[in-house]
């Protein structure tokens, strides 16, 4: 049996603690802090479970969705990022170079359009996306602590910034999922993540902008399918 931390109501298996909390205590992440309840229920966020709960709500499978309506923004947003000017214009070349390329990754390219992204909207591109390179680990999680939500790219050690060794997803500090494969992949389970949990995305941020866009893109789709 599963138990909820905050009512001890007992659930019989593990994915139904995210539905009980999210229709139970919905203050979650206007209040409750995540590191009250990651402890307890670590299992909660793995890839699987968050893929199921956020499936539950919307009706509409998260990663593929989210990578689809990412891909089919890709041609309309580099033409409008070469067209940016000022100091954000001058920051957006070496993401437009990796969007330009015939032979770039597609996950290089799908976080190339969310780095970029950021710095379009006027802001540090470390907003949403926090990478380490040569930095020992409890450096990190110190860094970590003073930012309430993101993406991690822990890059190899004396490699280049695209070889990577751990890309995951932190909440108020906490490492709540890790190995996600590529930052799109991370953004998108980040999104899941504040589905399942109802959480308040910090407003103050315009990167929110990025998943907020999403967001909007996965409602379209559900609409159309019904």
């Amino acid at each position: 049996m599963w138990q909820c931390k905050d009512c001890g109501a007992e659930v019989s298996r593990r994915s139904e603690i995210l539905k009980h909390y999210k229709l139970k205590h919905s203050h979650f992440g206007r209040g409750l802090h995540i590191k009250c309840v990651y402890p307890d229920w670590p299992a909660l966020f793995h890839i699987d479970e968050i893929h199921a709960e956020f499936q539950r709500i919307t009706a509409i499978p998260l990663e593929s969705t989210f990578m689809a309506q990412l891909d089919s923004h890709v041609a309309q947003l580099t033409s409008i990022f070469q067209m940016k000017g000022g100091v954000a214009g001058q920051k957006l070349p070496k993401h437009l170079e990796i969007l330009q390329e015939e032979t770039s990754d597609v996950n290089l390219k799908r976080t190339a359009i969310l780095k970029a992204l950021c710095i379009y909207l006027g802001e540090d591109e470390g907003q949403l996306v926090r990478e380490y390179i040569d930095i020992e680990g409890n450096d990190i999680l110190r860094d970590l602590q003073k930012h309430t939500m993101g993406i991690y790219v822990i890059n190899k050690e004396g490699g280049e910034m695209r070889h990577c060794d751990d890309i995951g997803i932190f909440v108020e500090g906490v490492i709540i999922l890790d190995n996600c494969g590529s930052v799109a992949r991370a953004c998108a389970m980040m999104l899941g993540v504040i589905y399942a949990l109802n959480m308040a995305y910090p407003k103050e941020r315009k990167s929110s902008a990025t998943l907020v866009n999403w967001s909007h893109c996965i409602a379209e789709e559900k609409s159309r399918r019904n």
